[in-house]
């Protein structure tokens, strides 16, 4: 009996952990969900595959970008930080580059 509470303790200690990590990044699941609130991490540029933008409104509370990476994550950002302007202007200029 020991050894199985041993193992369930660690077990909900990692889920645990893992929604600790999970609601630490403000992310989006899709582009119909909301940003509540802006990621602390500033983003590599090679990481981005794209970016969507969220309009303050009645459906969302703050204005964002919603940058989507190669690995599947969408990360929600400040439009305001110079940081996310300079590569919002790398991306325009990767798609249009590929558009000619």
């Amino acid at each position: 009996m020991a050894g199985f509470s041993s193992k369930s303790f660690v077990l909900t200690s990692l889920l645990g952990l893992l929604a600790l990590l999970l609601c630490g990044i403000s992310e989006a699941q899709t582009n119909q969900d909301c940003c509540l609130s802006y990621t602390k991490l500033r983003l590599p540029r090679w990481v981005l595959k794209g970016y969507t933008e969220q309009l303050s409104s009645e459906v969302c509370d703050i204005p964002a970008i919603i940058f989507h990476t190669y690995g599947g994550l969408n990360a929600c950002v400040n439009p305001k930080d110079a940081w996310v302007k300079k590569h919002l202007l790398f991306l325009s200029y990767k798609l249009k580059k590929m558009s000619t």
